[in-house]
C-alpha cells in the first residue's frame, strides 16, 4: 500500500524591499540635508540675509528652526508608511520640497522665505524617514546602506555652506534655490521611474513551485 509521505511546510523569509528602491528617496534626502544648511555661511553673514534685510534671530527662526521642526513632523510619517508605500510618500514629500526651493528662490521677504523653509523641512522629514525604514527593511548590505547614506549626508551638510557662499557671492543666492530645484526635479524623476518599475515588477506573475509527487506503484 502507498503511502503519500507528509508535506513539509518550510517558511520563507519575509521578503525585504530590493536596495534600488532606496535610490528615490535617499537622494531627495540629501538634498534635503544639503538645503537645511546652505542658508549659513562660515565667515558672516549670507546672501540672503543681507537680501532680505533679516536680522540674525529672523534668519535662525524662519531658516534653522521651521526648517527643524517640519521636519521632525513629516519625520514619523516616513518612519512609519515608508517601508510599505515608498513611492506614495516620497513623491508627495519631493513635490513639497520643489514648492518650497521655487518659493525662496522668488521671494521678496522674509515671509515667503519662512513658507518655504517648513516646505523643505516637511519634504526633507518625510524623505530622511523613508530612506531609513528601506534601510532598515533591507535583507543584505544594510551596514553598508546606512554608512554610505550617513557619509553622504555629513558631506552635503558640510559642503553647502562652502557652495552655497561662493555660489551667492558670484551670483545671487536665488541662483543657489534655481539649482537646487534642478535636482530636486530630478530626484522626483528617478522616485518615480523607480515607483513604477517596482509596482510592475510586483504585478507581475509569479511562477508556481513545481510540485513532484512520486507515483504510486503498479
Amino acid at each position: 500500500m502507498y503511502v503519500t509521505p507528509p508535506m513539509q511546510n518550510h517558511p520563507r523569509p519575509a521578503a525585504g524591499p530590493p536596495w534600488w528602491l532606496v535610490i528615490g528617496p535617499g537622494l531627495a534626502a540629501l538634498i534635503g540635508l544639503f538645503l537645511l544648511t546652505v542658508i549659513y555661511r562660515f565667515d558672516g553673514r549670507s546672501v540672503l540675509q543681507v537680501d532680505l534685510h533679516l536680522s540674525n534671530q529672523a534668519l535662525l527662526l524662519s531658516g534653522l528652526v521651521a526648517y527643524l521642526v517640519a521636519a521632525a513632523i513629516a519625520l514619523p510619517a516616513g518612519l512609519l508608511l515608508g517601508a510599505r508605500f515608498p513611492t506614495s510618500v516620497t513623491v508627495p514629500a519631493i513635490c513639497f520640497m520643489l514648492l518650497g526651493v521655487l518659493l525662496i528662490a522668488f521671494t521678496p521677504n522674509g515671509g515667503l522665505l519662512l513658507v518655504g523653509r517648513v516646505l523643505n523641512g516637511l519634504g526633507a522629514g518625510a524623505a530622511i524617514g523613508v530612506t531609513a525604514a528601506l534601510i532598515r527593511w533591507l535583507r543584505t548590505g544594510r551596514g553598508v546602506a546606512a554608512a554610505l547614506t550617513a557619509g553622504l549626508g555629513v558631506v552635503a551638510l558640510a559642503i553647502a555652506p562652502l557652495l552655497g557662499g561662493l555660489v551667492s557671492d558670484t551670483f545671487s543666492f536665488r541662483l543657489v534655490y534655481l539649482i537646487a530645484a534642478l535636482f530636486v526635479f530630478v530626484a522626483l524623476i528617478v522616485a518615480a521611474v523607480i515607483g513604477i518599475v517596482a509596482l510592475t515588477a510586483a504585478k507581475r506573475p509569479t511562477q508556481p513551485m513545481p510540485y513532484a509527487m512520486p507515483y504510486p506503484p503498479r
